[in-house]
């Protein structure tokens, strides 16, 4: 029968080595760390693809409006409206078929402010939007930075621990103590020890396997 593989935890009691008990806490807090960025990152990247779908939309909108006449004569359209709202309210001779004309041309008026006021409200929102894509981009950028300087901190912590435990990490056993007689140590379970590191692009991050 094989023997029971033994986790970190408590191979690190029975060393009974106060080295390894705080390089372990370290771990700890260095793992606890890089879950939160890993999710921030995750966080950056739903936002993210939102904006770009935002942008995306937005910018087919106004490129199918640009160059429409009522983006170009929306001065004029102000500039006509108010000299027909100023007759309505200024002319005293004024027959009812003329009052009811000039009502008639402002709604038509309103109607195409009320278009060329959607593309000018989008024509500003595409700015914003194209603010927030810079700035989540760089968050994203950072929570990846900032989780790559995490696995190399863990890295040097685990290096560390091993040497501390006197576990020989190529082949997965524990490395016998020089000039020391007596029982080998039971065998280790090396994936309890493994760093989990991220795979390629972080968008594909996986879960890491705690270390109880």
């Amino acid at each position: 029968m094989l023997p029971q593989r033994k986790s970190l935890n408590d191979i690190i009691k029975e060393s009974n080595n106060k080295e390894a008990e705080a390089l372990k806490s370290k771990i700890d807090d260095l793992r606890k760390q890089r879950n939160d960025f890993i999710l921030e990152a995750k966080s950056y990247r739903r936002k993210l693809e939102y904006k770009e779908a935002e942008y995306a939309a937005i910018s087919k909108f106004l490129e199918s409006t640009n160059n429409s006449k009522e983006s170009r004569e929306m001065g004029q359209l102000k500039r006509l409206k108010n000299r027909l709202e100023f007759k309505l309210s200024t002319e005293a001779r004024m027959s009812l078929q003329d009052e009811r004309d000039i009502v008639r041309k402002i709604d038509e008026i309103d109607i195409q402010l009320k278009k060329v006021g959607k593309v000018i409200h989008l024509s500003r929102k595409v700015e914003f939007v194209k603010g927030d894509l810079e700035t989540f981009k760089n968050k994203l950028i950072e929570a990846d930075k900032k989780i790559t300087d995490l696995d190399v901190q863990l890295d040097d912590l685990y290096r560390s621990l091993r040497r501390v435990l006197k576990i020989d990490t190529s082949r997965a056993k524990p490395m016998k103590p020089k000039r020391q007689q007596g029982p080998s140590a039971p065998e280790i379970n090396m994936e309890d020890i493994a760093i989990i590191k991220t795979k390629g692009k972080t968008k594909e991050i996986k879960e890491e396997t705690k270390i109880e």
